[in-house]
């Protein structure tokens, strides 16, 4: 069987993400996997472990139920895939832990941010995704005080 390309694969991670689709995305992911957040650099925290990642995107979709993931641009290399894309969702539920240690109750705010995911895929599976968040607007949408 013939390994899928990495455009293939994250454009399957990008289409589960619009659905809410925890599963498929975590079938996607190696067991090594590591999501790691650049804005972390600021505060010396480590990437999140596949793990982590696992909890991570239940806790974001539960919070935001109804919402749009729109990638507006993609580049793509043999084992690299860059997407640049928007998130717009209402904040419908808390979100907490490990998005938040804190859990931030909902705002019922809609919020709109770019951002733009490195994807690092071999073996047909995501080993890694660095991302660049916006994550100014976040907080400021989200109402979030630091």
């Amino acid at each position: 069987m013939a390994v899928r390309s990495a455009l293939d694969v994250i454009s399957d991670y990008a289409a589960a993400m619009t659905e809410n689709d925890v599963a498929l995305m975590e079938s996607l992911r190696a067991e090594s996997f590591v999501l790691d957040f650049v804005h972390y650099d600021a505060s010396a925290d480590l990437p999140l472990s596949a793990e982590i990642t696992r909890n991570f995107w239940p806790a974001w979709f539960a919070a935001f139920p109804e919402s749009d993931y729109e990638i507006t641009r993609t580049i793509a290399s043999p084992d690299v895939v860059v997407t640049q894309w928007v998130f717009i969702g209402t904040h419908e539920k808390p979100l907490g832990p490990p998005v938040f240690d804190e859990p931030v109750a909902p705002t019922g705010r809609t919020i709109r941010f770019r951002g733009a995911s490195v994807y690092d895929v071999e073996g047909g599976l995501i080993q890694r995704e660095t991302l660049y968040i916006d994550l100014a607007t976040v907080m400021v949408e989200l109402g979030v005080e630091l």
